[in-house]
């Protein structure tokens, strides 16, 4: 067991594919940075980092990227009937707990890396703490005034990077729980896309469900809460993989 999943945890990073995905967000994120304010620490580091998010164009795509991660990888080995033979050497449990970690690890990564140099960018050429100047009151009526107040600003940059981990995961297992269920390579790259989107849209009402609010954080106003609700949709989505993992098992 040990050694699959070491093995699994291999594939799941040294592929060209995760740097590159990686690389792909980290360029959105720190152009948008570096086009939406000048970099003289001249405004404040919470309005360089919001705007990065707003303006990067990374929201709406966000998804893309750790379901580009590797859970779609199941659908060859159900296309070649490689499962079959792991599911020799192990039950779908022990293999579903060891693919969900892996997959999980890998999405959550992706964004992770990315969100802390924008968040390394925005403290480092802006202004930390409560905003000043011309962003004076850009906090007012807000609970990030509470945070950067009582914690520093090391709480908002923490909680955007748990945050982009969090949402890397889900979003990672989405694609694995199509892959498991549909097993087609395409349909669990394309499906989670149009789920997040529907659900951007659909709870627009709802910041405490809405995928894009909860990666920020900032919309849903409480951190807490925000980490709170991806971990169920964590669990959420890795029963669903569970629950198809158990249905390959049965019908062979």
């Amino acid at each position: 067991m040990t050694g699959f999943f070491r093995e699994d945890l291999k594939r799941s990073f040294l592929n060209i594919g995760f740097f590159i995905r990686m690389a792909a967000v980290t360029v959105l994120l720190l152009t948008a940075e570096a086009a939406g304010a000048p970099l003289n620490r001249t405004r404040s580091s919470y309005y360089i980092l919001v705007n990065a998010f707003a303006a990067s164009g990374f929201g709406p795509f966000a998804a893309v990227f750790p379901v580009l991660a590797y859970g779609a990888d199941f659908c060859e080995e159900y296309e070649s009937g490689y499962y079959r033979m792991i599911f020799a050497r192990m039950s779908p449990m022990r293999f579903g707990r060891t693919r969900i970690l892996t997959v999980a690890l890998s999405g959550g990564v992706m964004l992770a890396i990315p969100v802390a140099l924008a968040c390394l960018g925005a403290y480092t050429f802006g202004v930390p703490g409560v905003p000043q100047g011309s962003d004076k009151g850009l906090l007012n009526g807000t609970v990030m005034l509470t945070y950067v107040m009582k914690y520093g600003d090391w709480y908002i940059a923490f909680g955007k990077i748990v945050l982009g981990f969090l949402f890397g995961c889900v979003w990672a297992l989405v694609g694995l729980a199509f892959a498991v269920w549909i097993g087609n390579r395409y349909v669990a790259l394309i499906a989670p896309f149009v789920l997040y989107e529907s659900m951007w849209i659909g709870l627009n009402k709802l910041p405490w469900l809405n995928p894009i609010r909860l990666l920020r954080g900032d919309d849903v106003g409480s951190y807490p809460l925000a980490v709170g609700m991806e971990c169920v949709y964590l669990i959420a989505v890795s029963a669903v993989i569970m629950a198809g993992l158990l249905r390959r098992y049965r019908n062979g």
